[in-house]
């Protein structure tokens, strides 16, 4: 249980990496997704999620489609319609099957759902797309932990320490090592230093 806190605790303040690349949206449906989140914001949720669907709906190409799915799935989280999110997440990665972060949070919403399979393959091809990418490795590694997958978790721990970290997330990472380290031994894991708890950060 110690492993799967701190690996989830992990995969909400990750920070940093390289960038992902966003191709331009068409500017009409750039306009209706303003629209929707200014629907959203004035609290008329029906009239956004008209115009997010709008959006998505008249796209006229697979970068604004997945992008226009992904921003309604953002506010279907909010909405804690998590099944319609999902759906929306996967109407995504149809549109656009390269869009990294569309494949990211269809992982943690599996992962939500309880489709740890499910989860675990939306990840994996999110890590495919953008190997530097740490976010979709702490969610992957958060998976393996609870699944008891050892050998697997460390591998994606070890792959992390690879890349560009905040340092407060790399000690983090050392610490969730040392920690499978001492559970495969059988052995009393280290006693993490005392530091303030991190304040999670939505994804990007």
């Amino acid at each position: 249980m110690l492993l799967l806190a701190l690996a989830l605790a992990l995969s909400a303040a990750c920070g940093g990496g390289q960038p992902v690349r966003r191709a331009q949206v068409d500017p009409a449906t750039a306009a209706l997704l303003a629209r929707a989140r200014g629907e959203e914001r004035a609290r008329r949720y029906d009239r956004a999620r008209a115009l997010y669907e709008r959006a998505a709906r008249d796209a006229p190409d697979r970068v604004s489609a997945a992008r226009a799915w992904r921003e309604l799935a953002r506010a279907l989280l909010f909405w804690r319609e998590i099944g319609d999110a999902e759906e929306a997440l996967r109407r995504a990665v149809v549109a656009d099957p390269s869009e990294v972060s569309a494949w990211h949070d269809l992982g943690i919403v599996r992962g939500w759902r309880g489709d740890a399979a499910g989860a675990e393959r939306a990840l994996r091809r999110a890590i495919a797309l953008a190997p530097r990418e740490p976010r979709p490795r702490v969610a992957l590694a958060a998976i393996l932990v609870n699944q008891r997958r050892w050998p697997e978790a460390l591998g994606e721990y070890r792959a992390l320490e690879k890349l560009e970290l905040p340092e407060r997330t790399r000690r983090a990472v050392v610490q969730a090592i040392a920690l499978i380290e001492a559970t495969r031994r059988g052995t009393r894991p280290p006693s993490p230093p005392s530091r303030p708890a991190p304040r999670s950060r939505p994804a990007p």
